[in-house]
């Protein structure tokens, strides 16, 4: 008689096989700090609450008829990183992607300093995990908070704009600038994910390169003369985007671990955590051992 955990395994193993692109996608969304990732998810799923910190990774789906199969569904998985981009390799390994992939990077557009280092951190992790599989994603660049960086000056407008053209280009990406308040970018980045959720991806009829004005720039659309710079290697648009804006200077203070218990987790909420339950296990009246010993078992 079959245990549940090899009923289950075989559960998962059959409907895996029956998953093809007609019937389940993958969302896999990344990005800077605060920019918005789970607002635009919220969104877009409708959920009338309000959204919270993801502090490392986050599931959710969406479920829609397909009406090309009658009462079959189109199941569309979304999986939301919030932890440090440092620790998104391991990540990625771990998930599980079923049908056709979509690996969504959202940069913030206020921040410009971080933006080369968010860009190239993400598709190098991306490219590390998936060269050699056969589920290679669709990549998308979703520049958040355009409703503060179309206030910047002119100049800087333009430059950042040719940076992430040459960027999209050279990696094949669809490229699109949103904002959550401003309505009309809010609707055109919920009908992005709604047409790669569910429906034929991306449209191309709609583009717009102008840097005066939030671009949409479908992949493979785009070429140099437009963005008006000589052809180029990744490695020469970094060094033309960090001769100008460089990356901010690292602080030598955060990488000091003060402790490897109350340090073992990459992110400072999490750290936080352990230490108050750590402090918990030390006042119960009822605990035999010596929580300091545990504790040094795992030093």
């Amino acid at each position: 008689m079959l245990s549940i955990p090899e009923i289950a395994t075989q559960l998962i193993d059959k409907t895996l096989t029956n998953v093809s692109e007609n019937n389940s996608r993958t969302i896999f969304l990344v990005g800077s700090k605060s920019v918005g990732k789970s607002t635009l998810l919220y969104s877009f799923l409708e959920k009338n609450d309000q959204p919270r910190e993801t502090l490392v990774v986050e599931y959710s789906f969406g479920r829609k008829s397909n009406q090309k199969q009658g009462i079959d569904k189109i199941l569309c998985h979304i999986w939301e990183y919030g932890g440090k981009l440092e620790t998104l390799n391991n990540v990625l390994q771990s998930t599980p992607i079923c049908g056709k992939f979509f690996f969504c990077i959202m940069v913030d557009l206020s921040k410009i300093k971080n933006i080369w280092e968010t860009l190239e951190t993400c598709t190098q992790v991306m490219n590390d995990v998936y060269s050699t599989t056969h589920n290679s994603p669709e990549l998308i660049i979703i520049c958040g908070k355009y409703d503060l960086f179309k206030n910047y000056d002119s100049d800087i407008k333009k430059f950042i704009c040719t940076t992430l053209r040459s960027f999209a280009l050279l990696n094949h990406a669809h490229l699109i600038f949103y904002s959550s308040k401003e309505a009309q970018l809010l609707r055109r980045a919920k009908d992005m994910l709604f047409n790669i959720g569910f429906g034929n991806c991306i449209p191309i009829k709609e583009k717009n390169t102008n840097y005066t004005k939030p671009l949409f720039i479908p992949k493979d659309s785009d070429n140099w003369e437009s963005i008006g710079i000589p052809t180029a290697t990744i490695d020469q648009v970094k060094v033309r985007h960090m001769s100008r804006i460089p990356p901010n200077a690292v602080n030598s203070n955060s990488h000091t671990v003060m402790s490897s218990q109350m340090h073992a987790h990459p992110e400072a909420t999490l750290d936080s955590l352990v230490a108050f339950k750590y402090n918990e296990l030390r006042n119960m009246e009822s605990l035999d051992i010596p929580i300091d010993y545990l504790l040094s078992l795992s030093a």
